[in-house]
C-alpha cells in the first residue's frame, strides 16, 4: 500500500496587544504587535482589530483570552466576525470561547471555563475580527491575550 502526503511550508504568528484593553459587549479585541517564524500573509489593524488573512493559504488560529470582569458574578463569550460584523459559524471555521459563571449553588460551584477560540480554514475569507459578544462593560482584555497562528501555503 501507497500513502501519498504532500509536505507545506509552515509559518507560525503570533499576534499579541501591548496594552490592556477596557471592553465590554460588542468590542473588537484590539490587537498591535506581530512576531513570526518567517514570511507570512498575516496583517493586524491596531484600530479597527482587523487581522487580514492572505486568501491563497489555510490557517489555524487560536485566540487564547484573558479577561478581567468589571463583575465576578459575570460571564463572557468571544467569536470571530467577518469585516460585517456577522459571526463566522463553526460551519465556516469559527468556534467561540465562553467563561460561565455559575452560582455556589450549583453542583460544584465551580466555572465552566473554554479559553480559546479558534478559527480554522482551507478557504479563509480576507479578514477577520475578535469581537466581545458578551462582556460585562468596563471589564479589561489583558496583555496575555494572544492568538496563535499556523499559516500553510498550498
Amino acid at each position: 500500500m501507497t500513502y501519498l502526503h504532500k509536505v507545506v511550508p509552515i509559518t507560525m504568528i503570533e499576534v499579541t496587544k501591548s496594552s490592556a484593553q477596557t471592553a465590554s459587549s460588542g468590542d473588537i479585541v484590539l490587537f498591535d504587535t506581530i512576531r513570526a517564524t518567517g514570511t507570512h500573509g498575516v496583517t493586524v489593524n491596531s484600530s479597527t482589530g482587523e487581522i487580514g488573512l492572505d486568501t491563497s493559504k489555510h490557517y489555524h488560529i487560536e485566540a487564547s483570552i484573558h479577561v478581567d470582569r468589571s463583575s465576578t458574578t459575570s460571564s463572557w463569550r468571544f467569536a470571530w466576525v467577518d469585516s460585517n460584523g456577522t459571526e463566522i459559524s463553526a460551519t465556516d471555521g469559527g468556534y467561540d470561547a465562553e467563561w460561565t459563571w455559575h452560582s455556589n449553588s450549583t453542583t460544584n460551584g465551580t466555572p465552566n471555563p473554554t479559553y480559546v477560540a479558534v478559527y480554522q480554514s482551507n478557504s479563509p475569507i480576507g479578514s477577520i475580527r475578535l469581537k466581545a459578544t458578551l462582556l460585562n462593560a468596563n471589564s479589561s482584555i489583558l496583555t496575555q491575550t494572544s492568538l496563535f497562528i499556523l499559516e500553510a501555503s498550498t
